[in-house]
Protein backbone atom coordinates (compact mmCIF):
# COMPACT_ATOMS: atom_id res chain seq x y z
CA UNK A 1 0.00 0.00 0.00
CA UNK A 2 1.25 3.47 -0.80
CA UNK A 3 1.71 6.33 1.65
CA UNK A 4 -0.42 9.45 1.21
CA UNK A 5 1.67 12.38 2.42
CA UNK A 6 0.88 16.06 2.89
CA UNK A 7 3.94 18.29 3.09
CA UNK A 8 4.20 22.05 3.47
CA UNK A 9 7.04 24.40 2.62
CA UNK A 10 7.18 28.11 3.33
CA UNK A 11 7.97 30.54 0.54
CA UNK A 12 10.26 33.50 0.92
CA UNK A 13 8.29 36.74 1.34
CA UNK A 14 7.52 38.37 -2.00
CA UNK A 15 8.42 35.26 -4.03
CA UNK A 16 4.91 33.94 -4.81
CA UNK A 17 4.92 35.07 -8.45
CA UNK A 18 8.32 33.47 -9.08
CA UNK A 19 7.15 30.28 -7.34
CA UNK A 20 4.10 30.19 -9.64
CA UNK A 21 6.39 30.54 -12.66
CA UNK A 22 8.59 27.68 -11.46
CA UNK A 23 5.68 25.39 -10.74
CA UNK A 24 4.17 26.15 -14.15
CA UNK A 25 7.54 25.22 -15.65
CA UNK A 26 7.71 21.91 -13.81
CA UNK A 27 4.10 21.19 -14.81
CA UNK A 28 5.06 21.70 -18.47
CA UNK A 29 7.99 19.33 -17.93
CA UNK A 30 5.84 16.62 -16.30
CA UNK A 31 6.55 14.06 -19.01
CA UNK A 32 10.23 14.93 -19.51
CA UNK A 33 12.49 11.99 -18.77
CA UNK A 34 14.40 13.91 -16.07
CA UNK A 35 11.20 14.54 -14.10
CA UNK A 36 10.01 10.96 -14.58
CA UNK A 37 13.40 9.67 -13.41
CA UNK A 38 13.18 11.72 -10.20
CA UNK A 39 9.63 10.52 -9.51
CA UNK A 40 10.68 6.94 -10.04
CA UNK A 41 13.76 7.24 -7.82
CA UNK A 42 11.57 8.76 -5.10
CA UNK A 43 9.00 5.98 -5.55
CA UNK A 44 6.33 8.65 -6.17
CA UNK A 45 3.13 7.74 -8.01
CA UNK A 46 1.36 11.11 -7.67
CA UNK A 47 2.58 14.56 -6.70
CA UNK A 48 0.48 17.71 -6.71
CA UNK A 49 1.36 21.18 -5.42
CA UNK A 50 -1.00 23.83 -4.06
CA UNK A 51 -0.37 27.43 -3.04
CA UNK A 52 -1.74 28.42 0.37
CA UNK A 53 -1.90 31.96 1.74
CA UNK A 54 -1.88 32.19 5.54
CA UNK A 55 -1.49 34.97 8.07
CA UNK A 56 2.10 33.86 8.72
CA UNK A 57 3.06 33.78 5.05
CA UNK A 58 2.69 31.84 1.82
CA UNK A 59 3.21 28.09 1.60
CA UNK A 60 3.34 25.37 -0.99
CA UNK A 61 1.43 22.25 0.02
CA UNK A 62 2.42 19.00 -1.65
CA UNK A 63 0.14 15.99 -1.83
CA UNK A 64 2.27 12.92 -2.54
CA UNK A 65 1.41 9.27 -3.08
CA UNK A 66 4.53 7.16 -2.72
CA UNK A 67 5.74 3.72 -1.79
CA UNK A 68 7.81 5.04 1.13
CA UNK A 69 7.74 8.57 2.55
CA UNK A 70 11.31 8.26 3.87
CA UNK A 71 12.57 7.37 0.39
CA UNK A 72 10.89 10.51 -0.99
CA UNK A 73 12.62 12.64 1.64
CA UNK A 74 16.02 11.00 1.09
CA UNK A 75 15.94 11.49 -2.69
CA UNK A 76 14.63 15.06 -2.34
CA UNK A 77 17.38 15.92 0.16
CA UNK A 78 20.05 14.50 -2.15
CA UNK A 79 18.60 16.45 -5.08
CA UNK A 80 18.72 19.74 -3.18
CA UNK A 81 22.20 19.02 -1.76
CA UNK A 82 23.62 18.23 -5.21
CA UNK A 83 21.44 19.62 -8.03
CA UNK A 84 23.98 18.54 -10.65
CA UNK A 85 23.94 14.94 -9.38
CA UNK A 86 21.15 12.79 -10.75
CA UNK A 87 18.84 15.53 -12.02
CA UNK A 88 20.01 15.50 -15.65
CA UNK A 89 18.46 18.74 -16.83
CA UNK A 90 16.76 19.84 -13.61
CA UNK A 91 19.70 21.50 -11.84
CA UNK A 92 18.69 25.02 -12.92
CA UNK A 93 15.13 24.42 -11.73
CA UNK A 94 16.32 23.03 -8.38
CA UNK A 95 18.56 26.07 -7.78
CA UNK A 96 15.75 28.50 -8.72
CA UNK A 97 13.28 26.59 -6.56
CA UNK A 98 15.68 26.72 -3.60
CA UNK A 99 15.83 30.52 -3.97
CA UNK A 100 12.05 30.94 -3.51
CA UNK A 101 11.58 28.56 -0.58
CA UNK A 102 12.21 29.40 3.06
CA UNK A 103 13.51 26.33 4.80
CA UNK A 104 12.96 22.63 4.43
CA UNK A 105 9.65 20.99 3.57
CA UNK A 106 7.87 19.62 6.64
CA UNK A 107 5.07 17.14 7.14
CA UNK A 108 1.91 19.21 7.41
CA UNK A 109 0.30 19.38 10.81
CA UNK A 110 -2.81 17.59 9.60
CA UNK A 111 -4.50 14.40 10.69
CA UNK A 112 -5.14 12.00 7.82
CA UNK A 113 -8.76 10.87 7.83
CA UNK A 114 -9.04 8.74 4.71
CA UNK A 115 -7.45 8.04 1.34
CA UNK A 116 -9.50 6.55 -1.47
CA UNK A 117 -8.18 5.32 -4.78
CA UNK A 118 -10.23 4.02 -7.68
CA UNK A 119 -8.75 0.57 -8.31
CA UNK A 120 -9.34 1.08 -12.03
CA UNK A 121 -7.65 4.48 -12.19
CA UNK A 122 -5.73 4.93 -15.48
CA UNK A 123 -1.95 4.92 -15.03
CA UNK A 124 -1.46 8.38 -16.45
CA UNK A 125 -4.63 10.04 -15.15
CA UNK A 126 -5.08 13.65 -16.17
CA UNK A 127 -2.16 13.72 -18.60
CA UNK A 128 -3.92 12.71 -21.82
CA UNK A 129 -3.73 16.27 -23.12
CA UNK A 130 0.05 16.47 -22.68
CA UNK A 131 2.59 16.30 -25.44
CA UNK A 132 4.88 13.24 -25.45
CA UNK A 133 8.17 13.37 -23.59
CA UNK A 134 10.75 15.58 -25.28
CA UNK A 135 13.32 12.80 -25.37
CA UNK A 136 11.09 10.81 -27.71
CA UNK A 137 10.52 7.97 -25.27
CA UNK A 138 7.09 6.46 -24.92
CA UNK A 139 7.86 4.84 -21.56
CA UNK A 140 4.82 4.62 -19.30
CA UNK A 141 4.90 6.56 -16.05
Amino acid sequence: MTDAILVEQALEPGRVDRARELFAEIDRMADDQAVVDVLRSEGVHTESAFLQHREDGDYVLYYIEAEDGEQVKDVFDALVDDPEGETDGLAEFVRAFDAVTAGEPQLADAEPLYHLVDPERPDHAGREDRAPATDGSDAPT
